[in-house]
């Protein structure tokens, strides 16, 4: 299917195609968060019950990162990415036209088991693209696709949920660019092991234990408390606009779309540029720059969802401007791994890493929030006001707390990722 590999195909090729594969990867997850009001409707579900379903999905990907991450470093990583695009692009579809709620949560458990494949297959061929003074700026482009294809999934779904009359429309029509650029990612010719390093690196050549890097730690820790915040963010955003602030649908997809996707692109275009120059100094200002991004989001968020019904303006301004800063860390977290982690072991560690960080993060975060937001709702006898203060207080709890824990984990991880990159440089030599 991906033909012979005679010469490796261009850095920019390359990246550009990893890149439209990422932001379908984020069109696709963020589609049951735009169309969720209706979705739970059908269904008859409470903010437990999605939050189960939204976390069902992170669980699945978490889990099935590891050994794809691990066979995307003994076999082609085209091979990986291009087959989980295809996979997840048909699931995608699948859940628009099963009618069954089950039905329905299988195929985004099939889409998750599909994009597990794609970062740490991608992560890794971008890290031998891309030398390290470098990387945060591709992998900054490569995570465009994040901002651009929420902003997209915000935009768009709840219009085409609309003028097809189905919140289906919008998973059917999804899938088509998918297939289509999942057998042009087949077809990359990609590079050697290590090319881009700055010494002579064996492509097979195997480190010590990742877990024996200290830097990794930090490193997990950061990437669970981010990504709780951002998929509690990417689950009830549009919930909290429409419930507590009176938004229809096409309204509070549209503002999600500005918080959410305007400022993400702003934030990986500045965050790329910054934490290579950072870089250029030394490992460890990289990861000191992600540090202040973390404690600043922190600190915004909380003062974003703390704003009350008639002011929407402080809602939707502190809170694009605590995502922007988040999203600035996530350009440093691929390329840190890269940076103290062996090239015939980097697939493995960013599936380790998105792993642990989904199952503690990315499935506690919807989780945690909607448990809360029931219990403080009060059952069926709160009432609507009460489900709308419930979810937003559950909000403001969750989310600020959750990246002070990201923040605290790059510097834990600022404390060892020079000794580790120059360990693993030193490994190289000998």
């Amino acid at each position: 299917m991906a033909g012979p590999v005679k010469e490796r195909s261009s850095a920019a090729y390359v990246l550009a195609l990893l890149f439209a594969g990422n932001l379908l990867n984020f069109y696709d997850r963020a589609l049951p968060a735009v169309v969720l009001e209706p979705i739970k409707e059908e269904y008859g579900l409470d903010d437990t019950q999605v939050g189960i379903l939204a976390s069902a999905f992170v669980l699945v990907a978490a889990i099935a990162g590891v050994p794809l991450g691990r066979l995307a470093d003994r076999i082609p990583r085209r091979t990986v990415a291009g087959w989980g695009l295809f996979a997840w692009s048909v699931f995608t579809a699948a859940g628009g036209v099963l009618t069954s709620f089950w039905g329905f949560l299988a195929s985004r458990v099939g889409v998750g088991v599909g994009e597990s494949s794609y970062a740490p297959a991608t992560g890794s061929l971008l890290s031998d693209l891309y030398p390290s003074e470098r990387r945060s700026r591709a992998n900054a482009v490569f995570m465009l696709g994040f901002p651009i294809g929420t902003l997209l999934a915000f935009f768009t779904a709840g219009g085409l949920a609309v003028a097809f009359d189905s919140w289906r429309a919008p998973f059917l029509i999804a899938a088509v660019p998918g297939i289509v650029v999942a057998f042009l990612v087949l077809r990359i010719r990609e590079p050697e092991r290590g090319a881009a390093e700055p010494v002579s690196v064996e492509a097979t050549t195997k480190g010590p234990s990742v877990w024996k890097v200290r830097s990794v730690y930090g490193l997990i820790l950061a990437f669970a408390g981010y990504n709780f915040a951002a998929y509690a963010i990417g689950t009830f955003l549009t919930p909290v606009l429409q419930r507590y602030y009176g938004l229809d649908l096409v309204q509070a997809g549209a503002v999600g779309g500005v918080v959410i996707g305007i400022t993400g692109l702003v934030g990986l275009l500045i965050g790329g540029r910054t934490l290579d120059a950072a870089a250029r100094r030394s490992p460890t200002a990289r990861v000191q720059v992600a540090v202040l991004s973390l404690a600043g989001a922190a600190v915004l968020t909380a003062a974003g969802l703390a704003a009350g019904r008639d002011a929407l303006w402080q809602l939707v301004l502190f809170l694009s401007l605590g995502y922007l800063l988040g999203v600035i860390y996530l350009a440093a977290a691929v390329p840190v791994m890269a940076d103290v982690i062996r090239p015939a072991q980097r697939s493995g560690a960013i599936g380790l890493m998105g792993a642990v960080g989904y199952l503690l993060g990315g499935a506690g975060g919807p989780i945690v929030v909607g448990i809360v937001s029931d219990a403080l709702a009060g059952g069926e006898a709160g009432g609507a006001a009460a489900e709308a203060q419930g979810l937003k207080t559950a909000m403001l709890i969750a989310v600020p707390l959750a990246l002070a824990v990201a923040a605290a984990g790059m510097l834990l991880a600022a404390r060892f990722v020079k000794a580790d990159r120059d360990a693993m440089l030193a490994g190289a030599q000998a």
